[in-house]
């Protein structure tokens, strides 16, 4: 496959997680940035309540498309300016924090994500650590990878290059290969901002969160350079 076990963790762990930190089942989850659903399907199947809120509509098209009638709720939307119909008792974002490349955004997001929880509510977050991302990308080649399937075949690199003046990981991908006999040459630049425990600290406590656990790689169960935030409002 040419994607992976989503780095932050399995679907499976994630809903276990909730229960732990005492989200009962039955709860509102909302999934900030839930792409094509995959969190999103796995918590309705665990019992949770979902919304799922992305700002890209053919990745809500992707998550209604693969979800069963009434699995999860989806919503095309900027989570800056979105808010669910009743209090949250938890929310989800998995990866889409590096994406924000300016610390307005990322002050808008932890503020919306305060917003949508109930008193008590918890956000389940992750992030790239900037000083594990910038180890890793200094000795790493570029990525491949490939797959074939009946009447299909499909390469995957990706290079990086890191702005340590930024901070910011600059993303070269493309993905060639045949798919029902037509050719594809597809190519995406975009950049990432990885974080440091002090930035997501400060902000969630900036936006109102009354504390901030951090757990780094296989200790809050995501990938060796991700940090995991906690955050109880």
């Amino acid at each position: 496959m040419l994607v992976p076990d989503p780095a932050g963790g399995a679907v499976g762990d994630v809903a276990h997680g909730l229960l732990a930190l005492g989200v009962p089942a039955g709860a509102l989850v909302i999934d900030a940035g839930c792409g094509t659903g995959r969190y999103a399907r796995g918590l309705a199947g665990a019992g949770f309540r979902v919304i799922g809120v992305d700002r890209s509509p053919a990745l809500i098209d992707e998550a209604r498309a693969a979800s069963p009638p009434a699995a999860a709720t989806y919503v095309c939307a900027d989570l800056a300016a979105w808010r669910p119909p009743e209090p949250a008792g938890a929310v989800l974002c998995r990866g889409v924090l590096n994406d924000l490349l300016d610390d307005r955004d990322r002050h808008a997001a932890f503020a919306a994500f305060a917003a949508w929880l109930r008193p008590g509510g918890v956000l389940l977050a992750d992030a790239r650590d900037w000083h594990l991302t910038a180890a890793r990308y200094a000795v790493t080649s570029p990525h491949e990878r490939s797959a074939t399937a009946p009447g299909r075949s499909i390469a995957f690199t990706s290079e990086t290059v890191l702005d340590h003046d930024r901070r910011r990981m600059l993303v070269r991908e493309r993905y060639t290969g045949i798919v029902d006999g037509a050719a594809i040459d597809e190519r995406y630049d975009f950049a990432m901002r990885p974080w440091t425990a002090d930035e997501l600290r400060a902000h969630a406590l900036d936006a109102g969160f009354a504390d901030a656990e951090l757990h780094l790689g296989a200790a809050g169960g995501v990938a060796p350079d991700r940090l995991q935030v906690i955050a109880h409002r």
